[in-house]
């Protein structure tokens, strides 16, 4: 009896120690195509499962094929020491193969040779991943053992990206506050002021406050949130005349705008919303008054979208106003004509002085 229940003991060792070991060894698993898959397209995968070398398979468990793709047939054999007996061809998402056919002789070798062949479902959403085979051991109760799947996904299509927001915002803080803001020459409103939903792009923004010299910045917007944080500076004081109690001789002129060396000038376009560049930098969008720029020739840039740029140079005398006004021309809608279309462009320059009489 005693000898009995060590036997017993013994094979119950036995038992649990096969049962946790995996009985097979997949060879590396070849699949076409290789590189991206979409959906519709076909696929194929080939395989081999050493169900048993050395150590036999167990009767009581199953060997299991799965895959997600459609319409699959699966093609297989099993060969026992170099004896190859070639199987039905089967469909079906799952193919089970009973541990019967496979268990022999610790000493036999069995393999399984199989491929797959089936089509990547057309409901298939980019950037997901599909189990093309996976490859298992289920035991006695029917229960998948884990240590033992063998699973390969695949990238179905390439991952959609997020789009881009089409528009941002723009933060405008001005001190003093109170500024009146315009964003491409519409009024939008005072300071302190968040401009939400503003397209992406380049974008003149404006700051007037009487009593303080016009604030001009170019701003990109690029689906993201921008500040301006601007510090308006106080206009120079007005230019004054004087002349003598006798009204005779030249009149006596004290010009602040002289002593500092700059002029103003003023641009105006048909039709308006045209930016304007003075030596590169964007300075405003018409009608608009640059003030502070020094005595001396500068270049002038104008650009409005749909027209063609304007190129001159202007020259500012220190306490003087240069007024500029000119059309835009629109750009050419029609190519492929000969000739060249006229262009009209009409750019009339006014030197005013402000000076007493």
């Amino acid at each position: 009896m005693q000898r009995f229940s060590k036997l017993l003991l013994g094979g119950l060792v036995v038992f649990f120690l096969v049962q946790a070991v995996s009985a097979f060894i997949v060879s590396p698993i070849n699949i076409t195509p290789s590189g991206i898959m979409n959906p519709g397209d076909q696929v194929t995968a080939s395989y081999t499962v050493y169900a048993a070398s050395g150590v036999a398979f167990p009767s009581y468990d199953d060997l299991q094929f799965i895959t997600e793709l459609e319409d699959p047939s699966w093609s297989y054999s099993i060969s026992v020491n170099g004896i190859e007996n070639v199987r039905p061809v089967t469909g079906g998402r799952t193919l089970t193969i009973s541990g019967f056919e496979l268990a022999y002789k610790n000493q036999d070798e069995v393999i399984v040779k199989a491929s797959l062949q089936g089509r990547v479902p057309l409901s298939s959403p980019g950037g997901t991943n599909k189990t093309i085979i996976k490859i298992q051991e289920l035991d006695s109760r029917g229960n998948v053992i884990p240590y033992s799947v063998v699973n390969v996904d695949h990238l179905i299509g390439q991952p959609t990206p997020t789009p881009t927001p089409s528009f941002g915002r723009i933060s405008v803080v001005s001190n003093p506050s109170g500024a009146t803001i315009y964003l491409d020459n519409a009024i939008k409103g005072l300071t302190p002021l968040t401009l939400d939903n503003v397209p992406n792009g380049n974008h003149g923004v404006v700051l007037r406050l009487d009593g303080y010299q016009d604030l001009l910045k170019n701003i990109v917007v690029t689906a993201d949130s921008q500040t301006l944080n601007a510090v308006l500076i106080p206009t120079t004081t007005p230019a004054t005349t004087r002349t003598t109690a006798s009204g005779t001789g030249s009149p006596e002129q004290t010009t602040s705008q002289q002593s500092t060396g700059s002029g103003s000038l003023s641009v105006t376009t048909s039709p308006p919303g045209a930016q304007v560049y003075v030596d590169g930098g964007m300075k405003g969008i018409t009608p608009t008054t640059i003030p502070g720029l020094s005595s001396g020739a500068h270049s002038i840039v104008l650009k409005m979208e749909g027209y063609q740029d304007i190129t001159t140079s202007i020259t500012i005398t220190t306490g003087q106003v240069s007024e500029y006004s000119t059309g835009l021309s629109r750009n050419a809608k029609t190519p492929g004509f000969e000739g060249i279309a006229a262009v009209l462009s009409l750019g009339v320059l006014f030197v005013i002085g402000r000076r007493g009489h």
